[in-house]
């Protein structure tokens, strides 16, 4: 490795530490009463050099809310040719389970408990896969005469907000009653 390569290695190892301990002091803390002091001594870092890399406290808590959001898997949702719309529905239920046992999902949950500072918009696009993938399986039943509506209620079910005001828990027996409801009404 090169030294700039390196040197690029290390700024980005710097910077990830920088973040993961602002997320640790947002959980802990909120974002009000948060303050750059307390995550530079959490990072082992100046309060200087979080304000160079992250220019304030609500660009640094944008960052942190990215990088989370960055890490979240994507979806592995292609439309299965036979099994109609249970095993669509059932695809989204596993993938939306398996999403919200991610580090990355625990911890953007965790800062927005204590935070609720996500912007709506940035937290909704995480649902915009699954959306998509629900359309297009619903679209395909004749009884859903509104697909886009009913993929934004089968996600309502299912996680219990789309947005970050009510959060809930994603949970195995509330998701399979989603798909169940679904499969009763659609297919």
């Amino acid at each position: 490795m090169s030294q700039p390569e390196q040197k690029g290695a290390c700024r980005d190892k710097r910077r990830r530490e920088m973040l993961w301990a602002a997320s640790d002091v947002f959980t802990a803390f909120g974002y009000d009463l948060a303050n750059m002091q307390a995550i530079a001594d959490s990072a082992g870092v100046t309060k200087g050099t979080l304000y160079a890399h992250f220019g304030d406290k609500e660009q640094l808590f944008h960052a942190v809310i990215d990088y989370w959001l960055e890490a979240l898997p994507e979806p592995k949702l292609s439309c299965p040719t036979k099994g109609g719309l249970r095993v669509c529905l059932q695809k989204v239920a596993r993938e939306l389970l398996q999403q919200s046992e991610h580090p990355a999902s625990q911890a953007l949950t965790h800062i927005l408990l204590r935070s609720n500072r996500i912007p709506h918009k940035r937290w909704r696009q995480r649902h915009r896969p699954y959306q998509a993938y629900l359309e297009k399986a619903l679209s395909r039943s004749t009884r859903c005469t509104d697909p886009g509506q009913a993929a934004i209620q089968f996600l309502l079910l299912a996680v219990g907000s789309i947005d970050c005001r009510n959060l809930m828990a994603v949970n195995e027996s509330r998701v399979s009653a989603a798909v169940e409801l679904f499969v009763q009404a659609y297919a």
